[in-house]
């Protein structure tokens, strides 16, 4: 290969042709996800400082903290600016993130879904759009092509097709090799089983339409770091596992690890190496200090509960969801229970009504004081908490049930708001329902 790719950590890698260097994903160091995630190895400030020395453009696939990390831009927005090096971003309707590099005075390039913008002669990139908020990135550099599809969704063979046609086949496949949200709670170890050999099996498939001569496994190069989900990394995939199943593959598996170089004329790389590196990383993992949450007064959440219900009003037709709570024939934006075992005290939620008020009912969902205060605190909250999975159900099909209610800001996060206009938006519809029905098929076991 003429195109180089160097691996930095996670899902950053960098991908290097004559005149155009991109960067991705860059989270480095700190936890995520509301101290629910940690990487396996951290990048230094110095190697950090190196890296953006040779780079030309940063991009950032989606919003989640594991690949827009607001620490790496705090820490080195002035080094960015200096070297003029320009943030690539799939083109959304909330601009959160465009609002974020603007204030902070970044050049920015929105990409126009399934466009090719070339960046040199030779250079060219392709932003495919996949789920909700995921995007995927098809570099071209001369004759070849890499594909990065880091978190997206390409699970199965019609979505595969889809992307196939956009794409075509690749070189390279750069793709996530294990879970990496909330599977089931402690108890439901069978979904974590089931989830890592799915995520195997997509892989598979992926190879299959893709062609790719070489696939690199990444962007699962972290460990669930706290207390209340440190139960999970007893199901995801390693390294070596991952090559041992995929050993009759049709591509050539190449694990990567920090600092290590694929193709151009500074090649540098030991699959076998990589694979002793990481393994010998998860191997250390009961040895790792955990995170813990905080103890979260009563009065604090009812002040965040409040803010929480003034984003939704602010956001939504409230009368419409009335209507929708009464009317609808799935369950949408009922009242929820959750029963907070720090404080010892059970909630009834109902932000229709703005209410919160205790209750001796049974549980819909069972968490830490501060897991559900950041849930009202921040628009992000529930989506945080579904990744870091630091919550249990109270009862059968609790979470599914409460989904129903607290998934209002991820929609509204994304541009998609209750109203009038989306009664008629059915791909929308059915793609929210249809993965309601996915979790709930799972928690039958």
């Amino acid at each position: 290969m003429n195109t180089e790719i160097e691996f930095v950590n996670h899902a950053s890698v960098i991908v290097k042709g004559k005149n155009i260097s991109i960067l991705t994903d860059p989270w480095y160091q700190g936890d995520a996800f509301n101290k629910g995630w940690n990487l396996l190895t951290e990048t230094s400030d110095d190697d950090v400082e190196v890296i953006l020395k040779k780079i030309t453009h940063i991009w950032i696939s989606h919003e989640h903290p594991d690949h827009f990390s607001i620490l790496f831009f705090k820490k080195f927005t002035k080094l960015i600016k200096a070297r003029s090096i320009k943030i690539l971003f799939q083109n959304t309707s909330d601009k959160r993130v465009v609002g974020f590099l603007k204030k902070a005075d970044l050049k920015y390039i929105e990409l126009r879904f399934n466009e090719k913008l070339s960046l040199d002669d030779k250079f060219s990139i392709t932003c495919i759009k996949d789920g909700f908020y995921d995007s995927g990135l098809l570099i071209e550099n001369g004759n070849e092509k890499i594909l990065n599809l880091n978190d997206c969704e390409v699970t199965s063979i019609n979505r595969a097709k889809e992307v196939l046609c956009v794409t075509g086949k690749v070189d390279v496949l750069l793709t996530q090799f294990s879970f990496a949200a909330w599977k089931g709670g402690k108890l439901n170890k069978r979904w974590r089983k089931e989830a890592a050999e799915e995520k195997l099996e997509t892989m598979k498939m992926q190879i299959e339409y893709f062609a790719p001569k070489i696939v690199i496994p990444f962007a699962s190069f972290i460990y669930f770091s706290n207390q209340e989900n440190f139960y999970l990394n007893d199901a995801v995939n390693k390294p070596s596992e991952v090559k041992k199943v995929l050993a009759n593959s049709t591509a050539k598996i190449v694990f990567m690890k920090p600092k290590d170089i694929m193709g151009g004329v500074n090649k540098n790389i030991s699959s076998s190496d990589a694979i002793d590196y990481w393994d010998a990383l998860y191997e250390k993992l009961p040895k790792r200090k955990k995170h813990s949450f905080q103890l979260i007064k009563e009065a604090q959440i009812s002040e965040a509960f409040d803010q929480y219900c003034n984003r939704i009003s602010n956001n939504n037709n409230i009368i419409l969801m009335r209507l929708c709570r009464l009317l609808s024939p799935v369950p949408v934006f009922k009242p929820f229970v959750v029963e907070v075992t720090d404080l010892k005290i059970s909630y009834e939620i109902d932000y229709i009504k703005r209410k919160i008020t205790k209750t001796n009912m049974p549980s819909t969902l069972v968490m830490k004081s501060e897991v559900l205060y950041f849930l009202f605190k921040n628009s992000f909250g529930f989506d945080t908490m579904t990744v870091n999975a630091c919550f249990e159900e109270g009862t059968k099909g609790g979470f599914t049930k409460a989904t129903k209610s607290l998934a209002i800001e991820n929609l509204n996060n994304l541009g998609i708001y209750v109203n009038l206009r989306l009664l008629v938006n059915f791909r929308i519809i059915k793609l929210f329902f249809t993965r309601l029905y996915r979790v709930a098929r799972k928690l039958e076991y």
